[in-house]
């Protein structure tokens, strides 16, 4: 079976085959979301140790790195500076398969959180942080059950 990685409002989801365009392109099973950070190293440093992911290639003569989730084909970019500067417009949601959970132990290792939980009954749970540099990054999983 073939499977497409999407990016979508900063959302990451598998799209089944019918969704595949006939003529092309015809994307790889992956994708790098890249983030402007102000130093590398302590980007590095907090998406490893905070989150739990790893560096899978550091070129510090660009001042850039991948890092690597564990969502299968999804790596973050990370670049120190240069011309790209983002509106905060863009967040990443990271599913989760518990959001109490994952922002238990996200604020035991210093993330502060920008308000409660918001739940949309049915649907969706979200968490909402940003990394240091002021990325938008979300948990995102099923509602708490009743």
């Amino acid at each position: 079976m073939r499977r497409i990685l999407l990016v979508w409002l900063g959302c990451v989801a598998i799209a089944s085959p019918a969704f595949a365009q006939a003529d092309g392109p015809y994307y790889r099973p992956s994708v790098v979301v890249q983030l402007t950070v102000s130093n590398l190293g302590k980007a590095i440093e907090w998406y490893e140790q905070v989150l739990g992911f790893k560096t899978v290639e550091r070129r510090d003569d660009l001042k850039f790195a991948h890092v690597e989730t564990n969502v299968p084909g999804l790596q973050l970019g990370l670049g120190e500076g240069g011309a790209l500067k983002g509106t905060g417009a863009v967040v990443i949601n990271f599913s989760v398969v518990d959001v109490a959970a994952a922002r238990t132990l996200l604020e035991s290792r210093g993330v502060v959180f920008g308000g409660p939980t918001q739940v949309i009954p049915g649907k969706v749970a979200l968490a909402a942080f940003k990394d240091p540099d002021g990325n938008q990054l979300r948990l995102a999983g099923p509602p708490p059950k009743k």
